[in-house]
């Protein structure tokens, strides 16, 4: 890709980002916060879409059991909300415009392939959605999808349940660790 592509590739993504946000703020499809308060960041169409794309991404690393892969990706969107309200201003928008593409149905269905909600996905037409976003020749779909993918495994192998599937037995020295309160 030669240095002018690259500019026209971020100005459109730009244009349609600013775009997608525009038109999801002026036709009400879009939170400015949570609106339930427990989470500072993420809001309820944000939960929904990850929590159907977790299980899809993290397909055989989360516990098969149904109560336990809930509770582990409830886990997972609180600890995703945790590090986004821990994250500068600027990369915090860019994950809420993100989410915005992938929650606003016009732009999710042309963006993924998925027309219908979250909700009525199936793991195949998820499956499908990533594989094309990660293999895309499109920089800004490849952005997208190497976010999602961070999030998502960094806060699920961030989780202690989950450092056996790696092989990691935990901190070597876990009663000093720094982060424990001394009184």
């Amino acid at each position: 890709m030669n240095r002018r592509s690259f500019l026209k590739l971020g100005a459109t993504g730009s244009v349609a980002l600013a775009a997608v946000g525009a038109t999801a703020s002026l036709s009400g499809c879009s939170e400015t916060l949570p609106v339930n308060g427990v989470y500072r960041v993420l809001r309820s169409q944000d939960q929904v879409m990850l929590r159907a794309i977790a299980p899809v991404m993290l397909k055989g690393s989360l516990p098969s059991e149904f109560d336990a892969q809930k509770a582990s990706i409830d886990r997972i969107i609180a600890t995703i909300d945790e590090a986004l309200f821990k994250l500068d201003s600027h990369n915090t928008k860019q994950i809420s415009d993100l989410f915005t593409l992938l929650t606003f149905g016009l732009t999710r269905g042309f963006a993924t392939g998925i027309w219908s909600t979250w909700e009525h996905a199936n793991e195949a037409e998820i499956d499908n959605f990533l594989n094309n976003w990660r293999e895309s020749s499109l920089g800004l779909f490849n952005a997208g999808y190497n976010g999602l993918n961070k999030l998502m495994v960094a806060t699920w192998y961030g989780q202690k349940e989950a450092w056996t599937d790696v092989g990691y037995p935990g901190p070597p020295y876990s009663d000093f660790l720094i982060t424990e309160k001394i009184d």
